[in-house]
């Protein structure tokens, strides 16, 4: 046991030790999250632009912030414009060419060209000295300003432009049991944001243990070490150590989480719309250890195998193939919770470390007898490939320079069974 406790240790403090492990306990989870904060500003702000911007019906009032936009009307469909309606807002011209001079001399942002039969084509043609995709001038207050010259009501041409912006929404019939929350993006993200969290939490502390072994390997250090211990031991000390190493990580990624959470009254707020099923912090810490001790397991085994980190690599994808199941397969799991494919999914002991916890973000009412049977079966399997790669923890494995191929692969395999 003495043995045990020194590999954990050491394998602590080297883990630790290297700026790769801080950068992604500390720099890789906040480039995310300013990424995604970044994406949802830009996106925010092109949203406002298209409200708030000329030619937007929430232009009126706020004129002091727009820029000109001018407009030809040969019918005169514009004769007039409302009290309070913002001056010099909308610029007439004469013609186009005078429209168009002003475009190009800044004066004008765009202009806008009424059509002469515009009561019966509804034709309005933008021109603007840029193509914007995204941020362009709505047609909607010039829209608005011409049929409030048809009708002579400034709400009756509200309506017509967008007849169901005051439309509210009113639940006849009581909320179902297992319906979705109204805030559905929060609903998607929050389930989202776990299957995310503990993908990578998973791959990379599982991928320790490749490097471990793979550097020991190659350093000739395992050399040394087995002159004082037993593979197995090292075996042992090695999942222990980087195990705790993966939990302070978790802990990490959950704290800043939380605190950051702490700081968003508004979304403390609609956070309070989706429910996490009674005990989900134990259930995750559970599933992440069983995780973590199957994928690690196997990892060591491949990286007692490989003589180079190089060429364990190259089977790394085979073995997380499938946990990368439920990413790919995540909306289905996120919408259909209590489906086929995501009961599967978070049965399968393979899957299960993540199709489970994200299942119950989604849905807290998971069958418990599903969670137990899962963590069971996740249980078993973690403790079959933790037998597994002691069997390949042996001194000739280890002490082996052979490349490691599918034909090794399977003769190792077969020498296990026997």
């Amino acid at each position: 046991m003495r043995n045990v406790w020194l590999v954990l240790k050491n394998e602590i403090f080297v883990t630790m030790g290297r700026p790769s492990y801080w950068i992604m306990t500390f720099i890789f989870p906040t480039a995310i999250l300013l990424l995604n904060i970044g994406i949802q500003v830009m996106v925010t702000r092109t949203i406002a632009d298209e409200i708030e911007g000329p030619g937007g019906l929430g232009s009126v009032g706020n004129s002091s912030e727009l820029q000109t936009v001018g407009y030809v009307d040969p019918a005169g469909w514009i004769a007039r414009q409302p009290d309070g309606f913002p001056e010099g807002l909308l610029v007439e011209f004469p013609g186009e060419e005078q429209a168009q001079a002003a475009l190009q001399a800044g004066e004008i942002r765009a202009y806008f060209l009424i059509a002469e039969d515009y009561v019966d084509s509804g034709d309005l043609t933008l021109v603007e000295p840029e193509f914007r995709p995204f941020g362009r001038t709505r047609p909607d207050l010039i829209t608005w300003l011409i049929h409030y010259n048809l009708t002579g009501d400034v709400e009756l041409a509200e309506a017509l432009v967008e007849p169901v912006a005051g439309v509210s929404s009113q639940r006849l019939a009581p909320a179902e049991e297992n319906s979705r929350p109204d805030n559905f993006m929060l609903a998607f993200y929050v389930p989202y944001a776990v299957l995310f969290v503990f993908f990578f939490l998973i791959i990379m502390s599982s991928g320790f243990m490749l490097q471990s072994v793979s550097r020991e390997k190659e350093n000739r250090t395992v050399e040394v070490l087995l002159l004082s211990l037993r593979p197995r031991e090292l075996l042992m000390g090695k999942i222990l150590g980087l195990c705790a190493v993966a939990l302070f990580q978790m802990a990490v990624w959950g704290g800043g989480g939380l605190l950051l959470l702490s700081q968003g009254g508004a979304f403390i707020a609609a956070l309070n719309d989706v429910q996490l099923p009674a005990g989900f912090a134990l259930w995750a810490v559970l599933y992440f250890l069983l995780g973590y001790l199957t994928y690690a397991s196997m990892m060591g085994a491949v990286g007692a195998l490989a003589p180079s980190a190089r060429e364990g690599g190259q089977f790394t994808f085979l073995i997380l193939l499938p946990l990368m199941l439920p990413l790919w397969f995540t909306y289905p799991l996120i919408e259909d919770p209590h489906g086929t494919l995501a009961t599967i999914f978070s049965m399968f002991p393979l899957t299960a470390p993540t199709a489970m916890l994200t299942r119950m973000a989604a849905a807290p009412d998971v069958p418990l007898w599903q969670v137990l049977v899962g963590l069971g079966l996740l249980s078993a399997t973690a403790y079959g490939f933790m037998l597994l790669a002691a069997r390949f923890f042996r001194a000739d494995t280890l002490l082996s320079g052979q490349a490691l191929r599918w034909g090794r692969l399977l003769k190792e395999l077969r020498g296990v069974e026997n």
